[in-house]
């Protein structure tokens, strides 16, 4: 239909221009509108168009792109901007005494811990236990977060913010547990996490196998942080811990426990760091 055709006039360095007639869903349009948008940030493309009913073609970079004129007014949205997930790996992250400490603490209480849930209440969501009372595990890890966020987030390049509460949680992932794709900073209760840690721990020979954490990259939208495609398979490291930006999408491949032992599986404490109110 004549409606979807736009006239486009291109304005090229030194105030050459060019008219080319485009359909307004055509893919260029956006092409054209986010080298304009995004001219300065990084690499631009070359055009190379069809001209004069395709005898000719008119070459240029996008460098030399100066503005756009179109006929009708058209809106054209630029597109979404991926993003990098940035994560760290810490390794023997406590000292041997306490690490053994932590397995002895979740096998003497595996009796109090509780299936897990998610704030849809969806049952299959997410499948691990959870512990939260514990006040040693708490202040053990308050402590240890505090005193190493400020270099975490120099490394993940998060900009600072005061520090309210340090969340703790001990999770045990057993034979066929995981937990879906999701985010730390989705629900309104969740927006002042400012960082995710997870600390795994387990026995050793590991008798679990599976459980690799899968994060993926970002895609910034109208200003939110969307899920992009996949970027690792992080494998558990006993004695370690992982640090990222809550927005950052990831999920628990699940996990095979052959023995189906509690003391086999796989243990974490994960938590968050927010900002003060």
């Amino acid at each position: 239909m004549a409606q979807e055709q736009v006239n486009v006039t291109l304005l090229l360095a030194g105030g050459h221009r060019t008219q080319i007639v485009v359909h307004r869903q055509d893919p260029l349009l956006r092409t054209l509108f986010a080298t304009v948008q995004g001219k300065g940030r990084g690499e631009v493309p070359a055009f190379n168009l069809p001209v004069e009913g395709g005898t000719k073609s008119l070459i240029f970079s996008g460098h030399d792109l100066v503005g756009l004129v179109t006929d009708p007014a058209v809106s054209v949205e630029a597109p979404p901007k991926a993003e990098k997930s940035r994560w760290l790996l810490v390794e023997n992250f406590l000292e041997p005494d306490k690490h053994r400490w932590m397995l002895d603490l979740v096998e003497r209480e595996e009796k109090r811990f509780q299936d897990s849930t998610v704030s849809t209440n969806d049952p299959d969501y997410r499948r691990s236990k959870v512990l939260f009372d514990v006040p040693d595990v708490v202040a053990l890890f308050r402590e240890r977060v505090l005193r190493a966020a400020p270099e975490w987030m120099q490394q993940l390049g998060v900009a600072p913010f005061q520090f309210g509460d340090v969340e703790v949680q001990l999770t045990a992932h057993g034979d066929g547990n995981y937990f879906k794709l999701h985010n730390d900073s989705g629900s309104p209760d969740a927006a002042t996490r400012g960082l995710t840690y997870v600390y795994y721990f387990f026995n050793d020979p590991k008798a679990f196998s599976g459980g690799e954490f899968r994060i993926y990259d970002s895609v910034i939208e109208k200003n939110l942080y969307r899920c992009g495609p996949p970027q690792a398979d992080i494998e558990p490291r006993n004695n370690s811990v992982l640090v990222f930006s809550p927005h950052i999408h990831h999920e628990v491949l699940p996990v095979k426990v052959p023995s189906q032992n509690f003391r086999d599986n796989r243990f974490t404490v994960n938590g968050w760091l927010r900002r003060a109110s």
